[in-house]
C-alpha cells in the first residue's frame, strides 16, 4: 500500500516541483514561500518578462501534469531571498525538545524494564523500592504511552488553532512535568500507569503541533532539513534516556550489581519539559498571527525569524492571509470560490495519513521499548551497550538521511526501507521462533535484525513522512 501511492503521487506532487524548476530555468528567481493564485495558474498566455515567463511555463507543466495547483511550490513572481536569523534557530531549537520527549517517554522502558519487574540480574533482586510491577502490569505501563497520545494529538490541534503555536508548544511542556514528576515519587503501579498516560497525552500534544511550528517559521530553503530534525530529535531522545539510564548518577550499585533506578532517571525527563517550556519566549509564527489578523504582530515575528530585509515576504504573507479569508467567504456564498482546506487535497492526505499509519505500524514503539529485553533474549553478555549500539546508529542514519534525502529522492529511499524493514522483523520473527523450537538460532542473527531495522526506519519511514508532510500540502493548509 505504502508503495502504491508513493508511485502514485511521484507522478503527482513530488515530482512537480522538478517539473517546475526545470521548466523555469537556471535563471528563474529563489522561491519565497507562496503558492500562486487560481487566477494566476489559470492566465499563463500573456507576455511578461524572463522570470515570469519561466514561471508561467513551469504553471503550465503543472497544469498539463494534471494536478491543477502548485502544493505548496513558491511562487518564483516578486521573489525575494529568505535569510533566516539566529532567533530562528533558537526556535527551531527550543520546538525539538517537544520530539526529544517523544523519544526519551518511548525508549523509557528499556533501560528501565528490569528494575521495574524486579527481575533477577546475577543472581540479586533490584532493590525493593525499584520492584513496582508485574511482567503484564509492566507490559500494561510500556502500551498505556500510545493510547494517551490519541486524545493529546486531538487536544494539540485544538490549541495551535485557539491559543497559537508556540503557546501550545509551551503548554504541552505541563502535563508532562506533572507526569515526570510524579513519577519520580509515585510507587503504585495503577498511579504510575495513569502518569504514564498523561506522559503520553503530552507526547501526542507536541507530535500535532511542532511540524506546523517548523513548518511555518522556516524559509524555503531550510523547511525540508528543519523538518527532518523533528525524527532527528526523537532519536537524540531515545539515545539519551539509553545513555543515561545505563550510566551514573542514574544507576545504582545494589548487592554487588547495578540497576537502573527509573526514579532518577525520571527527573531528566522533568528537566527536558522544563526546556520546552521556554517556548513561551520564541517568536510566534508570523503565519499564524497573519490568519488572526493581527498584522503588525506578524511583521515583528518574521523580522525576528529573519536577517535580512523582509519587505516583500511580509506583503506576500499578509497579502496570502487576506486572499485566504476572502476565498473562504467566496466559497461559503458560492461554487466558485477556491477554499484552501485539506478536504480539497485527498491524494495528499492519503499520502500524508498512509505513511504516519504504516510508520506506527511498522514495529517501531515495540522494538524501541524493548531493545534490552530482545538483547537479553538473544543471550547477548552486555545487552545494554547492545541497546546503545543500536540509538546511536539510529542518530547516525537519520542525520545521514537529510543529505540522502535530496540526492536519492523520497520515493526511492521509502522503497528501499521498506525492503530493509521486511527483511528485518522475518529475520528477528525467525530467531523468537527458533529459540522456543530449539532451532538453529545465533545470537548475532538477532543483533543484525535489529541493525537492519534501524538502518531502514533512520533513512525511510522514519524521518521521511513528517518532510513529505509539509510538501504534498499547500503552505496555507500545512497548520
Amino acid at each position: 500500500f505504502v508503495f502504491a501511492i508513493l508511485r502514485r503521487s511521484s507522478a503527482g506532487a513530488w515530482s512537480s516541483a522538478g517539473r517546475l524548476r526545470r521548466a523555469m530555468g537556471p535563471d528563474a528567481a529563489p522561491y519565497t514561500g507562496a503558492a500562486p493564485s487560481a487566477a494566476e495558474a489559470m492566465d499563463c498566455s500573456a507576455p511578461v518578462p524572463r522570470t515570469q515567463s519561466s514561471f508561467s511555463a513551469g504553471k503550465q507543466v503543472l497544469l498539463k501534469g494534471g494536478t491543477g495547483e502548485s502544493f505548496g511550490i513558491e511562487s518564483a513572481i516578486g521573489a525575494q531571498r529568505q535569510t533566516p536569523s539566529l532567533r530562528l534557530f533558537l526556535a527551531v531549537f527550543a520546538c525539538c525538545f517537544s520530539p526529544v520527549l517523544f523519544g526519551f517517554s518511548m525508549g523509557f522502558t528499556s533501560p528501565v524494564q528490569l528494575s521495574m519487574e524486579g527481575a533477577v540480574k546475577g543472581g540479586v533482586r533490584p532493590p525493593s523500592s525499584l520492584s513496582v510491577f508485574t511482567s503484564p502490569q509492566f507490559t500494561v505501563y510500556a502500551a498505556i504511552l500510545n493510547i494517551g497520545a490519541v486524545p493529546g494529538a486531538f487536544a494539540g490541534s485544538m490549541a495551535m488553532d485557539r491559543l497559537g503555536r508556540k503557546r501550545a508548544l509551551a503548554l504541552s511542556a505541563c502535563p508532562h512535568l506533572v507526569a515526570w514528576f510524579g513519577t519520580a515519587f509515585a510507587s503504585q503501579p495503577l498511579l504510575l500507569q495513569l502518569l504514564r498516560m498523561l506522559t503520553g497525552f503530552a507526547v501526542g500534544m507536541g507530535t500535532a503541533i511542532a511540524p506546523s511550528f517548523i513548518g511555518e517559521v522556516a524559509t524555503a530553503d531550510l523547511r525540508g532539513p528543519l523538518g527532518i530534525a523533528i525524527q532527528l530529535s526523537m532519536n537524540l531522545g531515545l539515545l539519551l534516556v539509553n545513555v543515561a539510564g545505563t550510566h551514573r548518577p542514574v544507576v545504582q550499585d545494589f548487592e554487588g550489581e547495578s540497576f537502573s533506578n527509573w526514579r532518577r532517571l525520571s527527573c531528566w525527563g522533568f528537566a527536558l519539559a522544563a526546556a520546552l517550556a521556554t517556548m513561551a519566549w520564541m517568536p510566534e509564527s508570523p503565519k499564524w498571527l497573519a490568519q488572526q489578523g493581527r498584522e503588525q504582530e506578524a511583521r515583528l515575528a518574521l523580522r525576528q525569524l529573519r536577517g535580512g530585509d523582509t519587505a516583500a515576504e511580509e506583503a506576500e504573507l499578509l497579502g496570502s492571509a487576506d486572499e485566504g479569508s476572502a476565498a473562504s467567504t467566496a466559497s461559503s456564498s458560492g461554487p466558485t470560490g477556491h477554499s484552501r482546506r485539506l478536504s480539497d487535497y485527498p491524494m495528499s492526505l492519503l499520502v500524508a495519513i498512509g505513511l504516519l499509519a504504516f510508520q506506527q505500524l511498522s514495529g517501531v514503539n515495540a522494538i524501541m521499548m524493548y531493545t534490552t529485553a530482545i538483547c537479553h533474549q538473544a543471550g547477548m553478555e552486555n545487552a545494554e551497550l547492545s541497546t546503545l549500539a543500536v540509538m546511536v546508529a539510529q542518530v547516525v542514519l537519520t542525520s545521514a538521511a537529510c543529505m540522502l534525502v535530496e540526492t536519492a529522492g523520497r520515493r526511492s529511499l521509502m522503497q528501499a526501507a521498506g525492503l530493509l524493514m521486511f527483511a528485518a522483523h522475518m529475520g528477528l520473527s525467525y530467531y523468537m521462533a527458533a529459540i522456543e523450537r530449539g532451532w538453529w538460532a545465533p545470537s548475532w542473527l538477532a543483533l543484525a535484525a535489529l541493525g537492519i531495522f534501524v538502518v531502514g526506519f533512520a533513512t525511510g519511514l522514519g524521518p521521511i513522512p513528517w518532510l513529505i508532510l509539509s510538501e504534498v500540502f499547500p503552505v496555507e493548509v500545512v497548520g
